[in-house]
This record gives structure tokens, sequence and C-alpha cells, in this order.
């Protein structure tokens, strides 16, 4: 009830923004592509598309850029120069002489042409740097391009790109908060103009950044703005491109959509007779896995053989990346594992010291299938702990909030525009109306909150009474333990040692047996009351339980413990509950090979973790069970101790972690 009265609200108070909104239509294109005059009959001959792939190509440019450079007329071998780089990063086929010819032209004449005749020269780099996944080296070029004043058609769409560019970098790095900021600067200059291509890309990047904040609704509706922005002007390459994007997103929903998509994009790319090598090396990627999904693997193979020369032409790190997960996919799926797994083991590190955690996180997840299938469980583990630190990169949830701020701001600011436009034709009966009905709605909500907050006193009030019994109910049973403990290790022990001595040494069976039965009362009265507790400590307790786990089953527990004593001697006898418990469930339930138990205590609060590579369960399905006994244990130990239990489980193990305030 309360928060509908709130949304009520928030939509009256929006009332009056849409009043003054509503009157005036959007003018925000003021520049429009205009047909270039300053273009000989080799730039036009060089800018068209077709020309690209004709032999004759580079010779022309060659030949028109040499003579230009000769007779120092700058100005037009930079347009020559401009227009090849145009193609090649159209193409993302960059030349070894091309490269050269760029950085010379940077060097030896670069300064004698204005800043916006010189703006390719930047771009070009940058986008070289990419190609080879070296974000970081990109990123000055780009700031570089961004530092101007776009005045015209051709500035707005240069430094918009370098916007883009600036947002892509940051996105492969994984600062999805950048990418955002960056690709909502490069929309704000390309929708000062017509181009509907630029636009569609920005769209494209912006459902890409989305889809990594887990946020799908809004990435299809971006995908869907970039696909009606390339359609308007029959794109066919950043089509085909945003549909290989569309694919990630699917994927990353576990859509099962996807493969579908997969079959329907690749053959309509072999259908339509587009030349685009990079488009074809990652639509045949996608391909590939879906036959291998199906189970189809010889057909995969012959694809993957027919991709090696083009693998080999594209020379660049993400074309060499793509076709390595494919190719070691394909090696576990026929079974044999990867044949150079020396080479994905390099390009992980590689990946990992650029911060590509995209090409990290598919690396880490072809490394770890191999290593269930050469049944390496440690290396296994190793890698899974690898992918999930990709994965936690790509799609960080703080992220979420940040993108929904941006936005809010994005759409804020627009408004605030409008409404400074348009506030001198607003008529006061409708001020007055809108603002009545907020004071209305206001004085609701303001009850409303009134009556919420003596609500939330009561259950409040409750919720601590409830966490009082439960602690002197528990503190009641671990005395009682104490005292059942105590009896068994001191009386029967001792009675029992008595015996055994009473009988005396020539009976050897029966001395056998007498030390057995002490060895079991040992064990129950260590399970139930650890005998050095109050004496050894916290710590000294958990390692020691880990000991016997480790002596008694076969699971490899490791401990990471800073804990300086910050708690009463009862809450920490709770935590070390919670520690056997969950040691017991993954001992019998998980079928783990490995467990990590780590605390960390900070000034004010105390986390404790523990950690599993077990096969994890469904944790929602679990609880509602009548026997999950031992997770509603763990749960309700934690609140006992004004603490909050967290459990995450899934294929590739478990996490419980436990957040406690201190109370000193």
């Amino acid at each position: 009830m309360n928060k509908r009265l709130i949304k009520l609200w928030c939509i009256a108070s929006l009332l009056l923004l849409f009043m003054s909104a509503c009157d005036k239509p959007d003018t925000a294109i003021i520049y429009r592509q205009e047909v270039r005059t300053n273009l000989d009959d080799t730039c036009i001959w060089l800018s068209r598309r077709s020309h690209f792939h004709d032999p004759d190509f580079y010779p022309v440019f060659n030949a028109y850029y040499e003579k230009q450079i000769k007779l120092k007329d700058f100005e037009k071998a930079a347009i020559a120069l401009a227009e090849l780089t145009e193609q090649e990063m159209y193409y993302s086929l960059f030349n070894p002489n091309t490269i050269n010819q760029v950085r010379l032209f940077k060097k030896r004449f670069e300064k004698n042409l204005p800043w916006h005749q010189t703006l390719f020269v930047e771009s070009y780099l940058g986008n070289y740097e990419v190609i080879q996944n070296n974000y970081r080296k990109a990123i000055p070029y780009f700031r570089e391009l961004v530092r101007y004043t776009p005045f015209d058609y051709n500035t707005c769409v240069e430094v918009g790109h370098g916007y883009g560019d600036l947002a892509f970098c940051y996105f492969a790095m994984g600062d999805h908060e950048k990418a955002l900021q960056y690709d909502l600067r490069a929309l704000s200059w390309f929708n000062k103009t017509d181009n509907e291509t630029a636009k569609g890309g920005i769209y494209d990047n912006l459902a890409m950044v989305h889809m990594y904040t887990k946020d799908y609704k809004t990435s299809e509706s971006y995908f869907k703005k970039a696909m009606t922005s390339f359609r308007l002007v029959k794109d066919t390459s950043n089509m085909f491109t945003s549909l290989h994007n569309k694919i990630i997103l699917y994927q990353e929903m576990d859509n099962p959509a996807q493969y579908e998509l997969i079959d329907s994009a690749y053959h309509f790319f072999k259908k339509s007779k587009f030349t685009d090598e990079s488009i074809e090396l990652s639509l045949s990627t996608f391909y590939i896995h879906m036959l291998l999904y199906e189970n189809r693997i010889a057909e995969a193979g012959a694809i993957l053989g027919e991709l090696k020369p083009l693998v080999k032409k594209l020379n660049s790190a993400a074309s060499d990346a793509e076709y390595i997960v494919a190719l070691a996919e394909y090696e576990i799926k026929s079974g044999k594992g990867i044949k150079d797994i020396g080479l994905i083991e390099k390009a992980l590190e590689t990946v990992e010291e650029q911060e590509d955690y995209q090409n990290q996180a598919g690396f880490a997840l072809v490394l770890k299938d191999n290593a269930v299938l050469m049944k390496d469980y440690q290396k296994a583990y190793l890698y899974s702990e690898k992918l999930k630190l990709a994965e936690n990169r790509i799609s960080d949830q703080k992220m979420i909030n940040k993108t929904m701020e941006w936005n809010k701001l994005h759409e804020t600011k627009r408004k605030e525009a409008q409404i400074a436009i348009q506030k001198e034709t607003i008529s006061n009966g409708k001020v007055t109306i809108a603002l009545l009905f907020s004071l209305v709605m206001g004085l609701l909500l303001v009850l409303f909150i009134v009556f919420s907050k003596q609500k939330q006193k009561k259950i409040k009030t409750e919720n601590k009474r409830v966490q009082q019994y439960t602690k002197q109910l528990l503190d009641k049973t671990e005395e009682e333990r104490r005292r059942i403990a105590s009896d068994l290790h001191d009386s029967v022990s001792h009675e029992l040692l008595n015996l055994k001595h009473a009988i005396g040494a020539n009976i050897n069976q029966s001395g056998e047996k007498i030390d057995s039965i002490i060895k079991d009362i040992r064990i129950i009265s260590r399970n139930l009351h650890p005998v050095m507790f109050e004496k050894v400590g916290l710590s000294a307790s958990i390692n020691q339980l880990l000991d016997r786990a480790q002596s008694v089953n076969q699971l490899m527990v490791t401990s990471d413990i800073v804990y300086c004593g910050g708690l009463s001697v009862s809450d920490e006898l709770q935590v070390y509950r919670i520690i056997q418990e969950a040691l017991s469930n993954i001992i019998k339930y998980a079928e783990a090979v490995a467990a990590k138990i780590i605390i960390r205590e900070s000034k004010d609060e105390l986390m404790v973790q523990i950690k599993d590579n077990g096969k994890g369960f469904h944790v929602g399905e679990t609880l509602s069970k009548k026997d999950a006994f031992g997770l509603h244990n763990i749960i309700e130990r934690s609140k006992a101790i004004g603490g909050s239990a967290r459990i995450h489980s899934d294929r590739n193990g478990t996490i419980i972690t436990i957040d406690l305030k201190k109370t000193t």
C-alpha cells in the first residue's frame, strides 16, 4: 500500500513536467551530412566501400598519396589517408604499411593542418590498439580526440566516435560506469546530426553495458533501437554486428532462443554474400558453439578448418581469442581434451594483464571444463575461481544502481531544459491543479509514513524479543551440552580407565575394547562441547575442527582467519557452531574437493564465510523442504547473535556468508 501511494505521488508530481514538455517538438538535429566538395576523383574512388577489396586499391592510394606529399599538398594527402583509414577501421583490417604511414604523417605533417583535418589519425591509432586488446594504450589517443569542441557535421561525428571508442575501452576493462558515461556523451553529439549509423552504434554499445549490469529488458530495448537505425540507412555490416551482440545477450540470459538466432544469423550472412571477415569469424564461432551443443561435432570440426586461414588473415588478438576458445570447446567436446593447453594458459595470462575480463572469462571456462574432463580437480577449482573473478568484474552488481542513476540524471536534465523553455506557456490553472493534487497526495503519503514507522517500530521490538529468547535458548542448550560433555569426559571416562586398571594388563582384548569406548566417548564429548574452547579461543578451536575434518574425510579444508577476540565467549561459540554445521553439510551433501573458512574482523563488524567447490543446490527449494534443518540452524544462530546469513549456491559451489555487527 505504501509503495503504491509513493508511485501515485510521483506520477502527480510529474504531471506538471509532462504538460510543459508536450507543447514543443524536439529539434535536436542541427547538423546534416553535406556532400563533400573537396574530394577529387581519386579520393571519391577510395571512399567507396566496394573498392576496398579491389586489387588496385592500395596501389592507387600509394601513388596518389606519395604524389601529394611531394607536392606538399598535405590537405589532399590527409584526405586520401583519412579515406584509407576509414575503410580499414570499417572492415577491422589494419595494414602494417598503413600503420607506419599514419605514424609518419602524425610525426612529420600533422602540424601543417588544422585539428579538424587530422582527427582520423588519433581515431585510427586508437582503434588499432583496441583490435589488439590494448585498451589502456588506446585510451590516450581517444582522449586526445575528444578534447576539441565540434562545430559542424564532420567534427560532431568524429568527436562522437571518440567518446564511443572511450566507452568501449572502459566497457572491455569492466568499468561499466565510465562506459555508460562516455556512451551518453557520444549519443549527445550524434543526436545533433542525422547520422543514423553512428546513433545505432551507440545504442548497440548501451545495450551491451546494460546487458552486463543484468538489466536485460533495457538491453533488449537498445538493441531494437540500434536495428531500427541501421535499417533506416541499410547498413548491412552493423546489422550483423548488432545481431552478433544480441546473441551474446541471449547467451547471458540463458535464453533457449539463442540457438535459433545463431542459426538464422549465420545462414542469413552466408546467403547475403556480404564480405566482412571479422563478422564472418564471430558468427561462425557462435555457429560452432551451437553445433557442439547439438552434438554435431564433425560439422563443427569442418567449419573450424575453414576458419583457420581467415583467422591468419585477420591477424588480431580479438580474432585469435575467438578462434582459440571455439577450438578448445571442440576439443573438449570430442572427449580428447585441449591439444595445446599451453597456448590458452598463455592467452589467459595475457588478457589478465590487459584486464580484458570478457576474454578472461572465456579462456577460464574452457580451461576449467578441460580440467574436469582430465579429472584434475585442483586445476578445475583454480580456473573456477578465475572464472568467478572475471564474471564478478563484468557483472558488478553495484553498476545496476549506477546505470539507473545515469539514466535518471540524463532524463532529469532533459526535462529541466524543457521546463525552462516552456515555463512561460504553462497556464495558472494547470499549475494550481498539479500543485493541489501533489499536496493532497503528499499529505496522504505523510500519514502513511507515520503509520509505517509505528508499525516498523512494533515489528522491530517483537523481533528483538524473539532474538533475545532464541539466544537465551541457545545459551541454555550450550550450558546443558557443556554439563553432559563434562560428565562424559570427567566421570564416565575416568570410571572406564579405573576399570581398565582394575582388570589388569593381562586381558589385552578387554583393554582394547575399553580404549575404543573411551575414544568414542571423547568424540561425543568434543562434539557436544569443544573441551578447551574457553581457554584456546575461537581461532584455535576452528583450526582443530578443520584438522579433524581433513583427517577423517577426503576433503581439503583451509582457513584464512583474521580475528582478535571482539565477541563474547557465548557469541564465539555460536560462530563455531555455524561453521561446524556448514562443514558437516559440505561433507554429507556437497561432493566437494575443497572448502575454505574465512573470518574478517573490522572495528564494528565480523564477516564469516564458508566456501566449497561442490555440486551446489537450489537455495529456495532446499530451504522450503522440511528436512533442511542444517541450513535453518545456520540462519537462526546468525539471527540470535544479531547477524544475518546469506547463502549463494550454483553448479560451481556454495558460499555461506555471515555478517555480524559487534556490540562492544
